[in-house]
């Protein structure tokens, strides 16, 4: 009995997961609460997980890995071990295997274990149920078939708040360019945290007049994860102008500070829906980061969706089972992706210029605004049931079906992602102009930085645009006398002049 192989589980949930893209800044790491198995000499470990990567050259990355603390066990150990992030269900979304001896001290894992957007963008779903990333460790000692012996739980809770306000501006009409109009929110802390609001908006050609809203609290330990802005009309109704959230942001930039949807004379146009007696009510939602709660939970043999139920009252004991019966059958997701796949009664094409695509009138209705537009007025697309598309090539309307499909796409390629996102734009799809916009970041270079410029210049895309105009000037010398710089100057000369007065903008607001 004794030389059977014994398997030892520790399972750990991180709740809020999609914060920790922002509190990790400097490549620092989630640590489990540390954990003791007395069947492998009484050793103690934790696990380490990096949601940016545990090194600047790995960013994009999670980075995961065990690590043997300071215990009474032997000077070293030889272990095997298995890393895993799991679904909802116990089974595993990813993992790798490894074998070592390890010190006190030391850890061993994987420097890209899984694609960041894998987790915040492509399969959010499958990853992030209720927001929590479900993290397992298997580990074994002896030979044969795995026998279990042993189950920790342990659960680590990024902690937020959400404080929500309204910022008035009295006499809008007659507000003046770049002057802020300043609000102070009392948190009702004892520490008396202050939360301080600007408004304002931005004159001159190029800015269209933008109307800028920037969040700024007191305390450095609090830090923004999230910002929703809705304008309130002259009947208290809510219209959303304006988000911004750290976990799903493909720029990764800051976000204390972003412009609003509506400009200053779209607003000033309305001003009978929008400004009643003049006066502009903006409601401001954010979400704080405010520390880190951990503890060991239990010590039991449970299933992971017992694990989870147990902290969850309003779930029935059936639902463990349910879940493990529908893990036996195909998602809705991959049902959608069959019918396109196999052409089940399709009732109207999308053409290009070689090849014909069949598709749905319902599915391209429910996905698209536009296609919704195009089907149901009357427009000559809802009576040939054919959609002509010859701006796209064929790749780029079957990845843009299969996403509307199946809501997912495969890695793209900048060039391709560039095409598939003039797509989006086109047609008006949010999250696949999200997905594509994160591609071409991560492919962001000297080569295509011009490029990737014109492009969101062209659609108006702020938070895109800014990453490329960031690289372009930490890169200035280079991207400056390459031949794509040269050919935008020839397409957009104003573009140009545009960047680089941005660069000695920047410079004297620096000084």
């Amino acid at each position: 009995m004794d030389k059977e192989k014994k398997e030892y589980k520790y399972l750990w949930f991180i709740e809020n997961y999609s914060c920790s893209y922002r509190i990790a800044e400097n490549g620092e790491a989630l640590t489990s609460p540390k954990f003791t198995i007395d069947g492998l000499q009484g050793t103690a470990w934790e696990l380490l997980l990096y949601p940016k990567g545990c090194r600047h050259e790995y960013k994009g990355n999670v980075s995961l890995f065990l690590r043997r603390c300071e215990d009474n066990g032997p000077k070293d150990i030889y272990v095997k071990f298995q890393l895993s992030v799991l679904a909802v269900d116990g089974s595993a979304l990813h993992t790798q295997m490894f074998s070592c001896r390890l010190k006190t001290g030391i850890s061993q894992g994987c420097n890209k274990f899984l694609q960041a957007d894998e987790i915040h963008l492509r399969r959010k779903a499958e990853y992030l149920p209720k927001d929590t990333l479900s993290v397992c460790c298997k580990m074994w000692k002896g030979e044969g078939e795995a026998h279990n012996v042993g189950q920790i739980s342990a659960r680590t809770r990024i902690l937020t708040e959400k404080i929500s306000f309204l910022h008035v501006v009295e006499s809008f009409s007659r507000l003046q360019p770049n002057v802020k109009q300043t609000i102070k929110i009392p948190t009702y802390s004892k520490e008396g945290r202050i939360i301080s609001s600007f408004l304002y908006f931005i004159d001159g050609s190029c800015c269209e007049k933008k109307i800028m809203i920037k969040i700024v609290i007191s305390d450095a330990k609090y830090i923004l994860q999230k910002c929703e802005f809705s304008l309130l009309d002259r009947s208290g109704n809510k219209i959303e102008c304006g988000r911004n959230d750290y976990g799903s942001d493909a720029a990764r930039s800051s976000i204390n500070k972003l412009p609003l949807s509506l400009t200053r004379e779209v607003i000033l146009k309305r001003k009978g829906e929008f400004l009643p007696r003049d006066k502009l009510s903006l409601l401001c939602e954010c979400t704080f980061y405010t520390g880190i709660f951990a503890a060991i939970e239990d010590q039991h043999d449970l299933p992971l969706a017992v694990v989870n139920q147990k902290y969850n009252p309003a779930h029935s004991k059936n639902v463990y089972i349910a879940a493990e019966k529908r893990s036996q059958y195909p998602s809705a997701t991959e049902d959608m992706k069959a019918i396109y796949l196999n052409q089940y009664l399709t009732d109207v094409e999308l053409k290009t210029k070689t090849k014909s695509f069949p598709a749905h009138k319902n599915v391209l209705c429910a996905r698209s605004p536009v296609f919704k537009t195009m089907l149901t007025s009357d427009m000559k697309e809802k009576n040939i049931d054919c959609i002509r598309v010859d701006d796209m090539e064929n790749d780029t309307v079957h990845q843009l079906l299969l996403f509307l499909y199946s809501d997912n796409i495969e890695i793209l390629p900048w060039k391709s992602a560039s095409q598939l996102y003039y797509a989006a734009a086109k047609y008006q799809i949010g999250k696949l102009k999200a997905l594509c916009c994160s591609f071409m970041v991560k492919s962001l270079s000297i080569s295509n930085a011009s490029q990737l410029l014109l492009l969101a210049d062209t659609h108006n895309d702020a938070n895109f645009k800014k990453v490329v105009e960031d690289f372009i000037l930490e890169h200035e010398e280079q991207v400056f006398i390459s031949n794509g710089w040269e050919k935008l100057i020839e397409k957009n000369h104003l573009l140009v002049i545009k960047t680089m007065q941005l660069k000695y903008k920047r410079k004297y607001e620096a000084n």
